[in-house]
C-alpha cells in the first residue's frame, strides 16, 4: 500500500484472520482493495474537497455548462471538460468553454432566436456576424443581387433602382437607355418586386415620356413659349394676326413652323 501512496489497514488482527488487510486511496481519490493496491479514481467534476486542486468545483456549472471527466483514474488529472448545452457548440479542457451558435444554420427547437429559414424563404441570404452565446438575435437577411437591403432578425425590404443599377444580374434595368437618348430616367417604385417600371422623360422644352424605353420627344414650336426653346415662334405669327403651324413636332425637327 505505502509503495502506491495508499494507507494500509487490517480490520481483523486475529491470528487466524489473514490476508484481509486493505489499501485505501488517499483523498481526494476514492478506492479500496483487499490484499492489494487499490485502483484509485477521482471524478474531477464531482469532487469538491479542498484536497483536489485540479477539480472543476463549479467552473462549468457557473457558466451553465456540463462537466465530464473522461478519465477518472487518479493519475489523470486536470482533464475534465466543460461542454456547452444544446443548441450551443463548444467545449474546453479544465476551464469554461466559449459557446457558439450559428443562428442561420441552427434549426433545433431549443434555439428560439434562430432564423430557421426565414431569410431563405424570402430568397435572401442569412449571415450571423457574431456567433457567440452572448450575441443572440443578430442574424441578418440580405437581399440577393441586384436588389439591395438588409435587416436584423427579419426579412429585409429589398429595393432596386433600375435607373442606377447596371449589373448584369438586372435584366430589367435601364442601363443607359434614357441617357443615351439625352433623356432623364426615373424609377417610381424601387421595391424589388416592381420591375420594368422605369421611365425615360424628355428634356425641356420637349415633351414626352415612356416606360422601359426611350421616349418619343415632341415640341410644338407654335405653342411652346418657354425660354428653353430658342427656335420657337414665341408669338411671332400671332402678334401680327397670323396663324402658326408646326408641321413636324418631333423634337429634332426645329425651326420649321
Amino acid at each position: 500500500c505505502s509503495s502506491a501512496g495508499q494507507a494500509c489497514a487490517d480490520p481483523d488482527t486475529a491470528a487466524d484472520s489473514l490476508r484481509d488487510w486493505t489499501c485505501t486511496c488517499p483523498l481526494p481519490s476514492l478506492g479500496v482493495a483487499t490484499a492489494q493496491a487499490a485502483a484509485c479514481v477521482i471524478d474531477e467534476c464531482e469532487e469538491e474537497s479542498a484536497n483536489c486542486t485540479t477539480c472543476e468545483k463549479g467552473a462549468c456549472a457557473t457558466a451553465d455548462q456540463n462537466c465530464t471527466d473522461p478519465h477518472t483514474a487518479s493519475d489523470k488529472l486536470g482533464d475534465w471538460v466543460c461542454q456547452c448545452p444544446a443548441p450551443y457548440a463548444g467545449d474546453a479542457v479544465a476551464q469554461a468553454a466559449v459557446c457558439a451558435i450559428n443562428e442561420c444554420t441552427e434549426g433545433s427547437a431549443l434555439c428560439t432566436s434562430c432564423s430557421k429559414g426565414t431569410c431563405a424563404a424570402a430568397g435572401q441570404t442569412c449571415d450571423d456576424p457574431a456567433q457567440l452565446r452572448s450575441s443572440l438575435g443578430d442574424w441578418t437577411c440580405t437581399c440577393a443581387p441586384p436588389a439591395q437591403g438588409s435587416a436584423v432578425a427579419e426579412v429585409a425590404d429589398c429595393t432596386i433602382d433600375e435607373c442606377e443599377e447596371a449589373r448584369a444580374e438586372c435584366t430589367t434595368c435601364e442601363k443607359g437607355t434614357c441617357s443615351d437618348a439625352g433623356q432623364a430616367c426615373a424609377d417610381p417604385n424601387t421595391t424589388s418586386t416592381s420591375v420594368s417600371d422605369w421611365t425615360c422623360t424628355c428634356p425641356l422644352p420637349s415633351l414626352g415620356e415612356a416606360t422601359a424605353q426611350a421616349a418619343v420627344c415632341t415640341i410644338d414650336e407654335c405653342t411652346e413659349t418657354s425660354v428653353d426653346c430658342s427656335s420657337c415662334s414665341n408669338g411671332t405669327c400671332t402678334n401680327v394676326g397670323q396663324a402658326c403651324a408646326d408641321p413636324d413636332t418631333a423634337a429634332d425637327s426645329l425651326s420649321d413652323w
